[in-house]
């Protein structure tokens, strides 16, 4: 009975997790480009987004960080 429970609790949390995305995601795709204050050129936004996927790849591997 207790693990029916967590599983049903386990599930109530991922669809409130996935609602919450969902919202997140329609507020700011109805913002347009001058609310958000974004200035950067897309080239460089798309190399800084690639260089932190990089560096978080890199830590979580043990490649970068403290040894």
């Amino acid at each position: 009975m207790l693990r029916l429970i967590l599983v049903l609790f386990m599930l109530a949390a991922v669809a409130m997790a996935i609602a919450g995305i969902g919202t997140a995601w329609r507020i700011v795709a109805q913002q347009s480009p001058a609310q958000t204050g974004d200035t950067m050129p897309k080239t460089f936004s798309m190399i800084a987004y690639l260089l932190l996927i990089l560096l978080m790849l890199g830590v979580t591997s043990g490649l970068l960080g403290p040894t």
